[in-house]
């Protein structure tokens, strides 16, 4: 059961993370999510509220380190240290799901550290990856609170990405007893993250996803999946043309999961990807308006071209959610109108996120 428990936290990895801060510069607050399972625990359990202190991050470098913070709790073992910038809350696994009263239905509560003498030396560390999705990576340490429970995973990552929840690792060795859910999500969910500016404050916000297994060599659920996903809010200002950016880089990740949708009966799972993208697409206009406002007069014809790019985008998402939630489609497979205005849309997208990173990287020099 420790080392279960202890990997299943670990999956949040930076997720839950609050705490009293070493001089840094930047930092991160964390908001809302749930952790899923292991296996078919439930109710999924909610994350608490926290924030990550002591944070250096290069914005044109796209990378960041939340630095070590003596003065951390110390493990039950009494002598693993930890980093006091980044101290997570307790997390009460099979507890009572979010509105009911604890008592019978209470879980197993766990701590969750970034924990020092791995590979991370107790920092969290951030970097953008090649598809501009923000990667965090952290050594964990789960303290039951007995020294002999606890248990430490190295590098582990969460992305604004996607990520699929896994099926049980007795599944997918061709083995039985295995669980193929994580709380509530079956085998096969996708979780998608996202990064930019999405409350229009002019900082870096978004959402982060993560999944696993719990080690087949656990006592408890060997082999179970394992998942979380939860927002985040910074004070790293960000320019409004960048976050627009980033947003349609965010929409890229929807088109496999789109083109996996359009046949095969999924058209509901299909229409709440495309919901999704006309979400994004409203921050992405939002940005657009901020950084319209924010250029003189004289200069703002350079802009035109962006917002003609967009509302394309906007339009060729439109026209096929409309169709889909207003038609029947009994063969469960999308019109081939439907599948061309998508791949249209996506590839505009991808289009004007390269441009944005033309004339982003032409104003550095």
């Amino acid at each position: 059961m420790n080392r279960t428990a202890a990997f299943c936290l670990a999956v949040l990895a930076g997720l839950p993370v609050p705490a009293a801060a070493a001089g840094g510069a930047q930092v991160f607050t964390l908001h809302g999510g749930h952790f899923f399972g292991p296996g078919p625990i439930v109710p999924d359990t909610p994350l608490p509220d926290g924030s990550i202190r002591g944070i250096s991050f290069d914005l044109d470098r796209l990378e960041g380190v939340a630095a070590f913070a003596a003065g951390g709790r110390t493990l039950s073992d009494g002598t693993t240290t930890t980093n006091g910038n980044i101290d997570a809350g307790a997390l009460e696994i099979g507890g009572p799901a979010v509105g009911q009263t604890p008592g019978r239905t209470a879980g197993k509560v766990f701590w969750l550290y970034a924990v020092a003498g791995g590979p991370n030396e107790g920092q969290e560390r951030y970097r953008f990856d090649a598809d501009y999705n923000m990667v965090w990576t952290v050594d964990l340490g789960l303290d039951p609170g007995f020294a002999e429970g606890i248990v430490r995973v190295n590098g582990f990552e969460l992305t604004t990405g996607t990520r699929k929840v896994p099926t049980s690792l007795q599944t997918a060795r061709g083995l039985p007893g295995g669980y193929d859910k994580a709380g509530s999500l079956p085998s096969g969910t996708m979780l998608v993250g996202r990064v930019g500016d999405f409350d229009a404050d002019g900082f870096i916000d978004g959402t982060i996803v993560a999944t696993a297994n719990v080690p087949l060599q656990a006592d408890l659920l060997p082999g179970a999946p394992v998942a979380n996903a939860r927002g985040f809010r910074t004070d790293i200002p960000i320019p409004p043309l960048f976050a627009l950016e980033l947003t349609l880089h965010g929409i890229g990740n929807l088109r496999p999961l789109v083109a996996e949708t359009l046949t095969g009966g999924h058209l509901d799972q299909l229409t709440r990807w495309l919901t999704d993208a006309q979400d994004r697409l409203l921050a992405a206009r939002a940005n657009y308006e901020a950084a319209f406002i924010a250029t003189p007069a004289a200069q703002r014809a350079d802009l035109r071209e962006i917002d003609w790019r967009l509302e394309s985008i906007r339009q060729l998402i439109f026209i096929p959610t409309a169709f889909l939630t207003t038609y029947d489609f009994p063969s469960g497979n999308a019109p081939e109108a439907v599948a061309d205005a998508t791949t249209r849309a996506f590839d505009k997208a991808q289009s004007l996120a390269t441009l944005l990173h033309e004339r982003r990287a032409g104003a550095k020099k």
